[in-house]
């Protein structure tokens, strides 16, 4: 049975990276956008913007880009910590005194028009541009788990921290073990996102064309993720739906990830 079942979960992912590459975009928030965060030395919390193609490696933000992230925020049960820019334009930190226990780091794309045209994207609304053949209005939300003194605390984390989109663990990930289920609800709005897709992948497997688990919610907005590896990961689900005034844009993007480390 133990067998059985392992085989079966490594159908699953096969069939999952063959997917992803099928479904590979060619829009411009091809960028993947997550959020890195170590546990405090020193009483020094320490985070990072991660935009780019190789999670989960950091690099510095294109100039005409930084513009549009907010600072990465600290969530805690009694408030929000502003993080504040330091070094490369991609690291944030703070001093605070975290006891040990589960908190949440979150960073945002900020809304932005994008069209497309005879010479490529801009930061521009079809208003803006009308040549434009194709418009978006892009947001992205990212957070990630930061468990302090090895905690695997469910109790703060599992709570909807009310992002646009989000992905909203039911578990705190530090109690999950390779090949076992990691349960997680999308939310839209508050609201259960039924049959939106969510993949995700971990640090080192293969390129960005490729998933290591990919499925979609059921009409609860519920899906259990399979990491079958031990390893950083990479969880993003993606939602759309047509812009109120084709004068101005096409479409709404929002996409939202969610970063947690898997233990052996």
């Amino acid at each position: 049975m133990f067998h059985f079942a392992k085989k079966r979960l490594l159908s699953l992912a096969v069939a999952s990276v063959a997917f992803s590459f099928l479904l590979g975009s060619s829009s411009v928030y091809a960028h993947d956008f997550w959020v890195n965060a170590s546990a405090p030395k020193k009483d020094l919390v320490k985070a990072e913007i991660g935009y780019g193609h190789d999670f989960p490696n950091p690099e510095p933000i294109a100039e005409g880009r930084v513009h549009l992230f907010d600072s990465l925020q600290l969530i805690k049960p009694d408030g929000v910590l502003k993080l504040k820019q330091v070094g490369e334009n991609y690291a944030y930190q703070e001093k605070e005194t975290l006891k040990k226990g589960s908190y949440i780091v979150t960073g945002t794309y900020l809304p932005t028009f994008w069209s497309k045209g005879s010479d490529g994207w801009a930061q521009k609304s079809r208003a803006q541009r009308p040549d434009a053949t194709y418009c978006e209005k892009v947001t992205m939300f990212a957070k990630t788990i930061l468990n302090v003194s090895e905690s695997t605390s469910d109790e703060f984390v599992t709570k909807p921290i009310g992002q646009e989109l989000e992905i909203v663990p039911l578990v705190n990930p530090a109690k999950v073990k390779p090949g076992e289920k990691f349960p997680v609800q999308i939310l839209f709005n508050g609201k259960p996102l039924r049959t939106a897709k969510v993949s995700a992948t971990f640090g080192g497997f293969s390129d960005r064309e490729y998933k290591a688990f990919s499925g979609r919610t059921d009409l609860k907005g519920y899906i259990d993720i399979i990491p079958l590896k031990a390893g950083y990961w990479y969880a993003e689900v993606e939602h759309k739906y047509g812009y109120e005034d084709k004068n101005v844009c096409d479409e709404v993007v929002l996409i939202s990830t969610l970063t947690f480390n898997i233990n052996d």
